[in-house]
């Protein structure tokens, strides 16, 4: 091998070292060892706002479909045999550059971690916390993704609230700024709100290493993985996500379009890790 080859196939490793879904996909893994490959995927549901993934062992896991990053039919090519192959190869689509595989990866992961939570209680210490307890008058806070009955809730403790988001949205009181702005944004911010929907997309990893000085970074939304170590190992200071306690509606949900209300309504419950 030259010199040059060895060199580029330094530079993948060291990356796969760094970023979030190689070392999340490795850890989780190392955590049950052999007996992953004995846990089935039931079930797999891809629906407009979710994809859902449900365990032989009765856990249920979604990620944020990434609808949005695709300007053309995102059909997938192995559609119809999802069902049935096992924790640790679903697991691996978490890796894939395509973010609806890497979307149901997610959701794979998720769900695991749902059930490595019960498993391990001692290694899992929720915590109460509310995102608006970490937000103090006068910060600026950015927002990567749009939550909106967050934002509202976010002006009231401080008008200093910049929205990142690709998609255009009617925000008219609050500042919104294309996703490409965030590293004017993010540096200069206090608190930094990431959607995990930024774990599909791919786009986690850049975003963390804009953090500058942020007091707090939290990564919030059902897609976030109740799986802290890997994540607070890389700055992020509290997850923020949902626990799904009863599956079988949350696959309802999904293929019937619905939301993170709904999710919350009928099948899902918030949980907050915060890094001590």
């Amino acid at each position: 091998m030259s010199e040059t080859e060895q060199t580029g196939r330094s530079k993948v490793q060291e990356n796969e070292e760094t970023e979030i879904l190689p070392t999340l996909v490795s850890a989780l893994k190392n955590d049950l060892g052999p007996a992953l490959e004995e846990i089935e995927v039931k079930d797999v549901r891809i629906g407009l706002a979710y994809t859902g993934v449900l365990l032989s062992e009765n856990y249920g896991g979604v990620a944020c479909t990434p609808l949005y990053e695709f300007s053309c039919c995102p059909a997938l090519g192995f559609a119809g045999f999802l069902k049935g192959k096992t924790v640790d190869k679903l697991l691996e689509l978490a890796l894939s550059e395509n973010p609806l595989e890497a979307a149901v990866g997610i959701a794979t992961a998720n769900a695991f971690s749902h059930m490595l939570h019960d498993l391990e209680l001692k290694n899992f210490p929720v915590s109460d916390t509310d995102i608006l307890d970490l937000i103090k008058p006068g910060d600026r806070v950015a927002m990567v993704g749009y939550f909106g009955p967050l934002v509202p809730k976010i002006l009231k403790i401080t008008d200093k609230l910049t929205v990142l988001e690709k998609r255009e949205i009617e925000a008219p009181k609050t500042r919104t700024l294309p996703s490409e702005k965030a590293r004017e944004i993010l540096p200069a911010s206090d608190v930094i709100i990431l959607s995990a929907s930024t774990l599909a997309n791919r786009t986690f990893d850049e975003l963390l290493s804009l953090q500058g000085a942020a007091r707090e970074i939290v990564l919030l939304g059902p897609s976030a993985p109740l799986y802290p170590a890997p994540f607070f190992e890389r700055g992020i200071t509290a997850i923020m996500g949902t626990r799904i306690f009863d599956p079988l509606t949350m696959l309802t949900v999904v293929s019937e379009a619905g939301g993170t209300k709904k999710l919350h309504q009928y099948c899902g419950e918030k949980v907050a890790f915060r890094k001590k």
